[in-house]
């Protein structure tokens, strides 16, 4: 049963921190939020330059691993 009461108690203590904690004075408004936030905005402003690809004209990548090759004749 005490640890019924302990537990309760606990809970109850947790329960007036966090209305003491968000509790508001009477009548207190809250202030508006700009809705002018940009979270929808491009990344890059419209008249920005373009500019090209830097890699798009490079010539391939050399294999980093060497392929199969037959240096040895006796499983030919």
């Amino acid at each position: 049963m005490i640890p019924i009461l302990i537990v309760l108690g606990l809970l109850a203590v947790g329960v007036a921190i966090v209305a003491l904690a968000t509790r508001r004075a009477p009548g207190a408004r809250s202030t508006p939020v700009d809705p002018e936030t940009g979270w929808n905005d491009p990344t890059t402003p419209a008249h920005a330059v373009r500019t090209d690809d830097p890699f798009a004209h490079a010539p391939p990548p050399e294999p980093s691993v060497p392929g199969p090759t037959r240096t040895s004749g006796a499983h030919a």
